[in-house]
């Protein structure tokens, strides 16, 4: 079932990408905004839910919490070994940079983890990974618009560009089908909900923020603040639906 609920995150990917093509020049309004979302929905949901699981399995917080710098800590490197989100700046004069075979498998190995997100999102409940999939699928819509918009900044061909966007949108398909076919210790959940606390956390702070306060207006703090009032909004929706 989260593989199937995943395929919105494949449809939002490729969603975000046709939107570049026409679009761009609202990409700073969409990553506000899911920037907003992912860190409402870490520290909301996903942070409460991990300190639950410490009290109810006996495990020490401060360990969650560990796994959770991990998280954050392992897509930060992720991110700049494979050059992808830290060559952001494609505006810039003379900037020609080539996308390789390294960077393009980053980015769909980055997708991946979203899926995987979902389906231990799904492990911990409906509610949970009813709130993670949201998340994920606003800012997979992202992640699509970026991925067009940093390619064709950089001069690929249409051709190529589409491909890397069909690449990345199926990427959290594959990711959710993993971990529904890996059957989980409910003690281990909280593990895997504290790693992607740190991973959503590190997505919305320090990946799709920093580029609000590039051009900062009132419009995008707006957003930003939407995001952070939407995920509130999904979170007390949801306790009270499920």
């Amino acid at each position: 079932m989260p593989a199937l609920y995943a395929l919105s995150a494949f449809v939002m990917t490729l969603a975000g990408g046709a939107f570049a093509f026409r679009y761009r020049r609202y990409i700073l309004y969409i990553m506000a905004f899911s920037a907003g979302l992912l860190i409402g929905v870490a520290f909301l949901d996903l942070i409460p839910e991990v300190a639950s699981y410490a009290h109810k399995f006996n495990v020490e917080l401060r360990e969650l919490m560990i796994v959770a710098l991990c998280g954050f800590v392992g897509i930060f490197l992720l991110e700049k070994l494979t050059i992808i989100h830290s060559e952001k700046q494609h505006d810039a004069p003379g900037h020609q940079h080539h996308v390789g075979v390294a960077g393009a498998l980053g980015l769909s190995f980055h997708s991946f983890l979203d899926g995987v997100a979902i389906g231990a999102g799904f492990q911990a409940g409906v509610r949970t990974g009813t709130i993670v999939l949201l998340a994920v699928v606003a800012h997979d819509f992202a992640d699509g618009l970026n991925t067009v918009t940093f390619m064709l900044a950089t001069r690929n061909s249409k051709w190529r560009t589409v491909s890397l966007l069909l690449l990345d949108a199926i990427a959290p398909v594959l990711g959710a089908t993993l971990a529904t076919m890996i059957s989980i210790d409910a003690r281990v959940i909280g593990f895997q909900l504290a790693f992607f606390a740190g991973f959503l956390l590190y997505l919305g702070a320090s990946d799709l923020l920093p580029n609000v306060h590039q051009r900062p207006s009132r419009g995008l703090v707006a957003s930003t603040i939407a995001g952070l009032v939407t995920s509130g909004l999904l979170v007390i929706a949801l306790e009270k639906a499920l």
